[in-house]
């Protein structure tokens, strides 16, 4: 393997398997550097996640990686808000994605009305739901490579406060496949 990877190349031909969980996290580092998230294709991102061993996204996730990886999430969360089942009704969503350094998790808010998504790191507003899940969990459910459904059946996604919204969250969005 190459001393960089390009994150997109990553997930277009390289096999996680064949790499430590050392080399993984730096790719994604060095991918997602100075803001790169951009850059990134989310079709092959949500590959690199389908392909990639829950031990190694445990690693990347549990790295100093997790926050740039959910920056770069979050930060393209409204180019794939679809205005299909938009409201004029302010929706907001509470995120918690947990497991982070300090014990306690990163937290973001999701507010959606008349077609547009506002992302914030502050919950400023009283949310319609919240939903809380490890990191692993979250990579999975942003990159359709997990069912949010099982996932809140089998306890490893919690909801507090409209569960039917936040069944509906998943049509709200183009989530891209691998």
């Amino acid at each position: 393997m190459p001393e960089k990877i390009d994150v997109n190349e990553l997930g277009r031909t390289v096999d996680p398997a064949s790499l430590s969980h050392e080399q993984l996290v730096d790719a994604l580092r060095d991918g997602l550097a100075g803001g790169g998230g951009k850059d990134i294709d989310p079709s092959l991102f949500a590959r690199l996640v389908k392909s990639t061993g829950k031990g190694q996204l445990e690693a990347v996730m549990s790295s100093d990686v997790r926050r740039p990886v959910l920056d770069a999430i979050f930060g393209r969360m409204a180019e794939f808000y679809s205005s299909k089942g938009s409201s004029a009704k302010r929706q907001v969503v509470h995120w918690h994605v947990t497991g982070a350094s300090s014990g306690g998790s990163d937290d973001f808010q999701t507010a959606m009305q008349h077609g547009t998504c506002e992302v914030s790191e502050l919950l400023t507003e009283e949310p319609r739901t919240k939903l809380t899940m490890d990191g692993v969990q979250f990579l999975k459910v942003v990159t359709n490579n997990a069912s949010p459904v099982t996932l809140f059946m089998t306890r490893k996604l919690k909801v507090a406060g409209d569960v039917g919204f936040a069944t509906a969250l998943q049509k709200m969005f183009t989530i891209p496949t691998a």
